[in-house]
């Protein structure tokens, strides 16, 4: 079975921004109370949250399988600034899309694929608006954060730059059946051009969270969480006792804090000689 919101936040490891340590009681347990109403308002939209600390790996498994409507949202030992980073990062994504539809309505082959029946010289064109979407996705955190949660600490992305396709570069990657892997300018090493084609887009796209979009965007979420909340597979513990919880190294058995699928002591932890 799938981990829940529940095995997530009752398994807390160390984190590097030592969220347990530098966040107050009161934070952790709106953090933790955000996640609940995430997890209620895919449920609503008919998604499922998967929870295993296994983000990356889930992600090219669903883009292999297609039309799935799997949400896997743990790529870190975090459950506070990363994780709710993470699912307000796809809660925008859902509002930029069709949030009923399997990864919303984007074709997982994106950004550095497109369809086969896309000709290449319109593909810049074609990634265009996943390209927006992620900047927006990428950008938007604390202004989402705070008109759903009332939440004003700091949440992280998983990295200083969002996930973008842009042709041009000499950049290839893996794509699924049925894509045509895309030339692209890489983060890594091409990374002023990446950077610079980033910012221009980022720069548009927080003009995109007027007041009447963030309310928009309350409205759908409270609406789809409602209906979610009535299915839960099982009464949500205290947000603030779970809260309480300190974080603990990872047992051998655990998956691994890296996000490999792999158990703690077959990976990461087998170079720390635990």
């Amino acid at each position: 079975m799938p981990a829940t919101v529940v095995d997530a936040v009752e398994s807390p490891f160390p984190c590097p921004c030592a969220c347990h340590e530098q966040l107050t009681l009161d934070e952790r347990a709106a953090g933790i109370e955000a996640l609940y109403r995430f997890d209620d308002a895919m449920r609503g939209w008919g998604q499922e949250v998967i929870w295993d600390l296994a983000a990356p790996t889930l992600w090219r498994i669903q883009q292999q399988l297609g039309e799935v409507k799997w949400v896997a949202v743990r790529d870190g030992a975090c459950i506070h600034s990363r994780l709710l980073g993470f699912c307000v990062h796809e809660t925008i994504h859902a509002m930029c899309g069709d949030p009923t539809a399997p990864n919303y309505g984007t074709p997982v082959g994106l950004p550095y694929g497109v369809p086969e029946s896309v000709p290449p010289i319109d593909e810049a064109a074609f990634l265009l608006p996943f390209n927006r979407n992620e900047a927006r996705a990428f950008t938007g955190l604390a202004a989402v954060a705070y008109r759903l949660f009332t939440i004003e600490w700091p949440l992280r992305n998983a990295r200083d730059v969002g996930t973008y396709g842009f042709p041009g570069g000499n950049a290839l990657s893996d794509v699924p059946p049925g894509y045509r892997r895309v030339p692209h300018y890489d983060h890594v090493h091409h990374q002023r051009r990446y950077v610079a084609l980033a910012k221009k887009l980022e720069d548009e796209a927080r003009d995109w969270f007027t007041q009447a979009k963030l309310d928009e965007i309350n409205d759908r979420f409270t609406a789809a969480e409602t209906i979610g909340k009535k299915s839960r597979p099982r009464a949500f513990p205290s947000a603030r006792e779970v809260a309480r919880i300190k974080p603990k190294k990872p047992g051998r058995n655990d998956l691994c804090v890296c996000g490999s699928m792999r158990k703690w002591k077959q990976c990461c932890g087998a170079q720390l000689g635990d």
